[in-house]
């Protein structure tokens, strides 16, 4: 604002030179030359010669001067360019993302004595320490009498570790009095490696409980899908399924209409019994923004769609069950 008073004030001065810079004609010096012999009409423009022509050039001086000044008052108000963001960081790699899912992907694999049948399940470490994030419908088989449990990793999946619940809410109410719980979602806590080594740091996943899903999005999926294998196959040859999936639908499970809970995926090779309990990870960080919870029901993959709890609907439970976020729960070392 101050810059643009300054233009202003110059060009008052500039009419200021002009109404007293002016060279004033005096009619007493100046001399008309009137050629002899040549009649009034030839006279009527007579030629005006002027005296003084120095102001003339002292006034040019002076408006060159000017003409600088207010260039230079111009261009001094110019505002400056906004500055261009930094660009984003480059998405994470897929090939990182099934390197560290071979170490912190895992297979839920339990045996019940009692009707001797095998359950099987999908998991992910998402603390260094070695909390496991999975579904409740399969943690509770670890408090089971009867019931052996042990996890796996690898491809193909090879014992790993022996764990414990630390986490499981409430299982009363069902999503549209149906078979899958509103709240089915569990914590486990690694107590030892199946090989008798030291647990120590872990490889694991980081959980992101703000991530906001959109329509058409592409996420990662990680777990390991056995509705395709026999019994004895799947022990022996579980492999890990590291696959891309499109979000169809989202949608909310209980009667708050304004906030949404869950995803439904378009059907892909993980769209099989088995992959409960795998994760969803967002394409540009790798984080943890679903939970496999189940699917629907069709003849192939492809005429299936998987459902899923959004990350930021799993920080919800644990808010309501326990008055604390997810990462301040691992925090405190339940």
């Amino acid at each position: 604002m101050k810059s643009i008073f300054g233009i202003f004030l110059l060009l008052l001065f500039v009419g200021a030179l002009f109404a007293v810079s002016s060279p004033v004609i005096d009619l007493e010096k100046i001399s008309i030359n009137i050629p002899a012999g040549e009649n009034e009409e030839a006279t009527s423009t007579p030629e005006l010669k002027e005296v003084e022509e120095e102001p003339v050039q002292d006034l040019k001086t002076e408006i060159e001067s000017l003409k600088k000044s207010v260039k230079e008052i111009s261009e001094s108000v110019i505002l400056e360019p906004t500055p261009t963001p930094p660009p984003a960081p480059p998405a994470v790699k897929s090939e990182e993302i099934y390197a560290k899912g071979l170490q912190a992907s895992l297979n839920i694999f339990c045996y019940d004595k009692t009707e001797g049948v095998y359950i099987m399940g999908s998991g992910a470490i998402i603390h260094p320490s070695g909390y496991v994030l999975t579904n409740a419908h399969l943690a509770t088989h670890f408090t089971e009498a009867g019931t052996e449990c042990v996890l796996r990793r690898g491809s193909p999946a090879k014992n790993f570790a022996n764990a414990k619940v630390v986490w499981i809410p409430d299982q009363t109410k069902k999503i549209a009095d149906g078979e899958i719980p509103m709240n089915d979602a569990a914590i486990l806590k690694i107590t030892s490696m199946t090989d008798g080594s030291a647990v120590g740091n872990l490889e694991y996943f980081k959980i992101d409980p703000f991530y906001l899903i959109k329509e058409g999005e592409r996420l990662y999926s990680l777990n390991y899908p056995t509705e395709f294998l026999g019994a004895e196959t799947a022990l022996r040859d579980a492999n890990l399924v590291f696959s891309l999936g499109t979000v169809e639908k989202i949608v909310t499970i209980d009667e708050e209409t304004s906030t949404a809970e869950g995803i439904y995926l378009k059907g892909e090779l993980s769209a099989q019994h088995g992959s409960s309990g795998g994760i969803f990870l967002d394409l540009q960080n790798g984080n943890v923004v679903g939970l496999f919870v189940g699917l629907t029901e069709g003849a192939t993959t492809a005429d299936r769609k998987q459902f899923m709890f959004m990350s930021s609907y799993l920080e919800r439970i644990m808010v309501e069950d326990k008055g604390i976020g997810l990462s301040a729960f691992l925090a405190s070392s339940p």
